[in-house]
């Protein structure tokens, strides 16, 4: 891959999400102008022995080169990409709250983390609004956010909450 832009490593079947590893295949394929009809020989290539070899009894009878890129994906995500169980993921979001060691921004962090496998949707921001706020520490932060009408959105909630923060450290 000489004069590549970027590098793509091997997959690993045991450490690596699937999902993960096409949209950064996806990238450098796009960075580098891979055409469609080379991008199948690239996966083969990049994908690695122990992986390669799934994909090939996976394909079975057919020959993985004989398949389309967006076959060959589909047959490594249900075969790499964890299963997600959502109401599971869904009762870790809810239950969260801001720890004391974790400024708003780390919470913030966590916090949309903690919805990447919850599948909200078109509601994601109102929920992540909602659960921002009401998963603050009791205090004064919380305190300056309850005081916002329902129109403020996860971006105003963030920068008031660490403008907030920051007048109360200042303060000490």
């Amino acid at each position: 891959m000489a004069n590549m832009i970027g590098s793509i490593p091997e997959f690993n079947g045991s450490v690596d999400d699937w999902n993960v590893y096409q949209e950064r295949l996806e990238q450098f394929f796009e960075v580098n102008d891979i055409a469609a009809q080379k991008q199948v020989a690239l996966l083969i290539s990049v994908i690695g022995g122990d992986s390669y070899k799934t994909l090939r009894d996976l394909c079975h009878p057919v020959l993985p080169k004989n398949k389309t890129f967006d076959e060959l994906c589909t047959l490594l995500r249900k075969q790499y990409s964890p299963q997600v169980a959502v109401f599971r993921e869904r009762t870790n979001f809810y239950n969260a709250r801001q720890e004391g060691y974790e400024n708003v921004t780390q919470w913030y962090g966590r916090l949309k983390k903690l919805s990447v496998d919850c599948k909200f949707g078109e509601n994601l921001e109102s929920i992540l609004v909602d659960k921002f706020v009401t998963g603050l520490r009791t205090g004064q932060i919380l305190d300056r956010l309850c005081e916002e009408n329902e129109s403020l959105t996860l971006e105003q909630a963030l920068d008031l909450a660490v403008n907030k923060e920051c007048a109360l450290n200042g303060q000490q």
